[in-house]
Parts: C-alpha cells; sequence; structure tokens
C-alpha cells in the first residue's frame, strides 16, 4: 500500500491530478497483468499446438492434401498452397494472403500429416473460403492484420515525429504535432478493430474446419478432441489480446491528459 502511495505522490508532485493518477496507475497494472496472462496462454497454445504436431493422422493425408482437396470441391482451384518464407512465418504464421490468393502454411506445417498440421490447413481454407464469399469482417481483418501487430507501437514514433519537424521548422508544436498525433491514433485504432474482428473470423473459420473435418473424415473423433485443444486455445488469446489493446489505448489517452497537466 505505501509503494502504491509511493507512486501517486510520484505524479501528483508533478502537478497530475491524484484521481488521474490512480487512473493511469491501476491501466498500467491491468495491462500488466493481461500481458502475464497472454504469455501463458501462449505458452499453453504452444503446448498443444506442437503436441498435436508431433501426432500423425490415422488417415494419412498431409497438410498441403486436405487443404488443396478442400479448396478444389469448394470451386476454389485458383487458391494456391504454398509454405511460407521466414518473413511471412514470423510476421503472420500460418496465413491467407488476399492479395497473393494462397494460403501460406509454416515450415513446420506444411506437407505434414499431423493432426495440428490438417487442422492449420483447413482452419486457413475456411478463411479463405469466407474471404472469396465477400465476407466483409473477414476481408477487413486480412487487409488491416498488419496493423493489429503494429498499430499501437508505431503511435510514439509517429507522434514525435510531427513534434520533432514542428520544433525544427517553427521552433513550437503547431500542425504537423497535431497531424502526427491524429495519424498514431487512426493507426492504433485501425490495429484495435483488426484485433477485435479476429475474434469472430477466427471462430467461424475455427467452426468451419471441424466442419470439413468431419465431412471428410480426415481425422477420427479422438484427433478432434486435440483439434479443438488447439482452437480454443487460439480464441482465449486473442479475447486477452484484444483485452490489453484496448487498455494500451486507454493508458496513451491517459498520457496525453497527464502531460497537458503537467505542462499547466
Amino acid at each position: 500500500m505505501e509503494f502504491f502511495e509511493n507512486l501517486i505522490s510520484y505524479f501528483t508532485d508533478k502537478g497530475i491530478s491524484r484521481e488521474l493518477a490512480i487512473t493511469y496507475l491501476v491501466v498500467s497494472a491491468l495491462i500488466i497483468l493481461m500481458a502475464v496472462i497472454v504469455i501463458i496462454m501462449r505458452i499453453y497454445l504452444m503446448v498443444a499446438y506442437h503436441d498435436g504436431n508431433t501426432q500423425k493422422t490415422k488417415s494419412g493425408k498431409t497438410s498441403s492434401q486436405v487443404a488443396r482437396e478442400a479448396l478444389d470441391k469448394a470451386g476454389l482451384s485458383h487458391i494456391k498452397v504454398e509454405q511460407a518464407n521466414f518473413f511471412r512465418a514470423f510476421i503472420f504464421g500460418n496465413c491467407y494472403s488476399i492479395t497473393k490468393k494462397t494460403i501460406f502454411l509454416r515450415k513446420g506445417i506444411y506437407e505434414k500429416d499431423s493432426i495440428t498440421a490438417v487442422a492449420m490447413a483447413l482452419q486457413k481454407v475456411g478463411v479463405a473460403k469466407l474471404c472469396e464469399r465477400g465476407d466483409i469482417k473477414t476481408r477487413t481483418r486480412n487487409i488491416m492484420q498488419i496493423l493489429s501487430l503494429f498499430g499501437p507501437l508505431l503511435f510514439v514514433p509517429v507522434a514525435l515525429l510531427g513534434c520533432i519537424i514542428d520544433l525544427v521548422l517553427f521552433h513550437m508544436f503547431g500542425a504537423f504535432s497535431i497531424a502526427g498525433i491524429a495519424i498514431g491514433f487512426v493507426l492504433v485504432f485501425s490495429g484495435l478493430i483488426a484485433t477485435l474482428l479476429n475474434l469472430p473470423v477466427e471462430k467461424q473459420a475455427n467452426n468451419m474446419a471441424l466442419e470439413m473435418i468431419k465431412e471428410t473424415g480426415v481425422l477420427n473423433e479422438e484427433e478432434i478432441v486435440i483439434v479443438k485443444k488447439v482452437f480454443k486455445a487460439y480464441i482465449v488469446s486473442y479475447i486477452c489480446e484484444f483485452i490489453v489493446a484496448v487498455l494500451r489505448i486507454v493508458q496513451i489517452i491517459l498520457e496525453i491528459v497527464m502531460n497537458s497537466q503537467i505542462k499547466k
């Protein structure tokens, strides 16, 4: 309790109101808590993902085979299935590219006959189907996906760039500072929208993958249980990441208000 009071005093000594200081500290603590939960869920997901990827399917079919068959059956023979390069795999993982009309699978998933590999391949077939049907949520999420990863990180650099331009050219904060902050917020909120859309899109793709698995019989009931475990871990992770994104936006707004109080 004393530590918390010392933190509040640190901010109030700078001219920040006690209420605003408490709010900022609570939001910051929640971000740390949720970040820890995200890490725990990611570890759980990695374990479930790895366990399923070490177990071969009874059918013996590979991820590329089942994806190709499912795409052809859906009349999407123009969509390719390829191995993702290092950069794409690192940033996006297993994914569907609208622009390239290609399902990209990680090296450890592509051409592999494991439970996880088959499940991930069909899940991305589900995403491809939604995009090709013109589903607004899915297409918007896929187009803005890069912003969900880098949007929050770009706020400070973009806002700072606007301030630097103003100081160098006009020796005061002005239009460029405001524009930098505005663009920063647009990037952050765009990333938030993409993160928000992750949940319904991935959940729908998961359900479509399970339907394709049951229709084709590529996995048995025991293997489907493992797939559901992996899919559930992904969904919980997306929920946690969305909460962190919302809290981060609140924190940025609080920091702007706090800075204005310090200047006054």
